[in-house]
């Protein structure tokens, strides 16, 4: 099943696109939460300064009230001389000077409402002077004299002018408070108005993030089933030709092995046998490489060389010589090392079955595989009749000899023969190296 490529790239092309897109909204609705957060700071300085004007307005209501409290307390004196109307008296005085030192506080930044608040200072001092020397002469000098003093009108003209003065002051902070409470007004809309664009756009931006997302989850896992489906496929092809590779190698080795009973040479005969046994040899490492519809880029090389021995084995009707396979922990190699080394295996076995046992000779085979540090021992010795000392030199004897020392110096080994009493040794020593992955 084909994969759409061009279906592949223009997805990536537009999510690349969303995501520079969506970058930007993100960018975007960073600077207006920054915007957002500079809104509301200044409708919060806003209200504070709302806040300020009302606390103006109340100094200032205050004020006068406190002094038609000491009026008040002026006129109770007079009708009854008790000391707890000056106690009222005095503590109003107090209570008047911390009020205008607290307007005079509140109103530090405003040059026209301090302008005001010299003279309401002036005239609030006046009018406690003047209430205080009634008080004195209703104490001192009698309670007619206080009352003429009443009489002239001086306290009434300076309350007179307290009070417009204060409403002159309550009307300017009332002007403050309309302008800065449609400001705070304003504020407020606009924070709505923006915090509830940027809740539907970040809302938008989600939705839109999570639909593009379900939409490529859905491609990718179409994609994945089509790349499945075609891997499967290929798997069933490659299971299919490695079928027919190792029919082809069996078909080989029999036809070899049939046409070497129907010749009439024993030369040929035996030439063909062997190069059946090679040929299972190669197979035997196919089979372990892809069988049961398996790929592997190792080989289990104990059980390949048990496989390799019992291929070996001459097809006659005699007394076979006994075989004994020794190994220590199993050990897997890699294809280029595995080849090889069955080849050789098969070859020294070959050579031992064919010449130490000649005449129906009864003996044994021993084939002994250990691991040394980075190194792989295969011993395989026989107590046959033995090498003649021409054959056991580093270049005599036959073809398969031969292919073994090449085979040999192909994994860059070392293969010793040495003449035992009675029999043959051959010790093939070489390196493990890393297996690496087949490629497909």
């Amino acid at each position: 099943m084909p994969i759409d490529t061009d279906a592949s790239l223009a997805r990536r092309t537009v999510r690349a696109r969303a995501a520079r897109v969506s970058a930007m909204l993100l960018g975007g609705l960073f600077v207006g939460f920054l915007l957002l957060v500079v809104v509301f700071i200044e409708y919060r300085r806003a209200i504070d300064w709302i806040d300020h004007t009302h606390e103006v307005i109340s100094a200032v209501g205050e004020l006068q009230s406190t002094l038609s409290d000491t009026e008040s307390g002026q006129r109770g004196y007079l009708l009854l001389p008790d000391p707890v109307h000056l106690a009222a008296y005095e503590e109003g005085s107090e209570r008047s000077r911390r009020l205008l030192d607290s307007i005079g506080s509140l109103t530090a930044d405003n040059p026209v409402q301090q302008d005001k608040l010299k003279a309401l200072r002036s005239l609030t001092a006046d009018r406690l002077d003047q209430i205080a020397e009634v008080l004195r002469q209703a104490t001192k000098e009698g309670l007619e004299q206080a009352l003429a003093t009443i009489r002239e009108g001086k306290g009434a003209t300076t309350m007179a002018a307290i009070r417009r003065l204060t409403a002159t002051m309550r009307a300017e902070e009332d002007l403050l408070l309309a302008r800065r409470s449609r400001h705070a007004t304003i504020l407020e809309l606009l924070m709505i108005a923006y915090g509830g664009i940027f809740v539907t756009v970040t809302a938008w931006l989600c939705f839109s993030t999570v639909r593009r997302l379900e939409r490529d989850y859905q491609a990718e896992r179409a994609e994945g089933e089509a790349l499945a489906a075609t891997l499967q496929e290929n798997r069933v092809l490659l299971d299919e030709v490695n079928h027919r590779v190792k029919n082809s190698l069996q078909i080989v080795a029999n036809l070899l092995r049939t046409q070497a009973m129907r010749h009439r040479s024993a030369e040929v005969r035996q030439e063909l046998l062997d190069s059946s046994s090679r040929v299972l040899a190669i197979a035997e490492v196919h089979r372990r490489l892809y069988g049961e519809g398996a790929v592997y880029d190792t080989v289990e090389l104990t059980d390949l060389i048990r496989s390799i021995a019992e291929n070996a084995v001459p097809p006659t009707g005699g007394a076979e010589p006994a075989m004994t396979l020794a190994a220590g922990m199993p050990l897997s190699a890699p294809v280029d090392t595995a080849v090889p080394v069955a080849l050789i295996v098969n070859e020294l076995l070959t050579n031992s079955y064919k010449h130490a046992f000649p005449d129906g000779r009864r003996g044994r085979v021993t084939v002994d595989m250990a691991v040394a540090g980075n190194e792989v021992r295969i011993d395989v010795a026989d107590d046959g009749i033995g090498l003649p000392e021409e054959v056991a030199g580093s270049s005599g004897g036959g073809f398969g000899l031969n292919t073994a020392r090449n085979l040999t110096r192909q994994l860059r080994g070392r293969l010793e023969i040495e003449r035992l009493t009675p029999g043959t040794r051959f010790l093939l020593t070489f390196p493990m190296k890393p297996s690496a992955p087949t490629q497909a």
